[in-house]
């Protein structure tokens, strides 16, 4: 998710990526495979039968708040905290990253999830000023640009970047040790959490949800609060040679 990477771009396809920023990874190894695909499976369908709970405005909103402490509490403990060095104790580096990296696949799930249901039971709450059109433009510019951005950054930087492996295992990644300077990291210092989450807004401003651009808002923030004061300090003492 940062801009830390190997020396040799990303070759994965396009459905890889897609899947992997979305929650699933399928690109690595294939001993934990068909149980990452069932759990996938089952989340989505779960999804789909509490919709009709979820899409209530307060409970929207009740799940949109835990899933946030969630995301940004947990990524935090977990690599900002004890929480990797207790795992790793535990249950060896490559069993408690295999764990790990399921569970923060399941915190993306759930961070887009949540994101939907905000703008879904919030709907049509933008200023009436705003012409439909409008919206739509505006919205769809917003989504393109996003989700383009977010795959070229992921493909870029690889997916384990994408999951913080190096954070979990406290060190640079066995091929890494400098910072991107291909792809959108040409242009923008960390394009996955800048321009990469336009399509949060894209989406919000598609359905006229004021308070769905407020939640993609307080997810970016998120993910700013965690990059300062958890992966910033890490990539400097790891990567930044003086």
């Amino acid at each position: 998710m940062h801009t830390i990477t190997t020396a040799r771009p990303a070759t994965w396809r396009l459905p890889i990526i897609l899947l992997g920023i979305s929650g699933l990874r399928l690109d690595r190894g294939t001993r934990y495979r068909p149980a990452r695909l069932l759990l996938f499976t089952a989340m989505a369908a779960l999804y789909y039968l509490l919709t009709p709970v979820l899409t209530t405005p307060a409970v929207a909103t009740a799940y949109a708040t835990a899933v946030w402490l969630l995301y940004y509490g947990g990524l935090s403990l977990t690599l900002g905290g004890p929480g990797r060095t207790a795992l790793i104790a535990r249950f060896g580096e490559d069993r408690a990253y295999a764990m790990y990296e399921v569970a923060l696949g399941l915190l993306f799930m759930n961070q887009g999830f949540a994101q939907a249901v905000v703008i879904y039971a919030y709907g049509d709450s933008l200023p009436a000023a705003i012409p439909s059109w409008a919206a739509y433009v505006i919205g769809a510019a917003l989504m393109a640009a996003g989700t383009f951005t977010k795959v070229w950054a992921a493909r870029t930087a690889g997916l384990d970047t994408y999951y913080c492996r190096d954070m979990f295992a406290g060190r640079p990644l066995k091929d890494a040790g400098e910072l991107v300077v291909a792809g959108p990291y040409r242009y923008l210092r960390n394009p996955m959490y800048g321009a990469g989450n336009l399509h949060a807004y894209g989406w919000a401003v598609w359905s006229r949800s004021l308070e769905g651009l407020a939640f993609a808002a307080a997810f970016q923030l998120g993910i700013y609060l965690f990059y300062h004061f958890c992966e910033r300090p890490f990539i400097e003492r790891a990567y930044v040679r003086s």
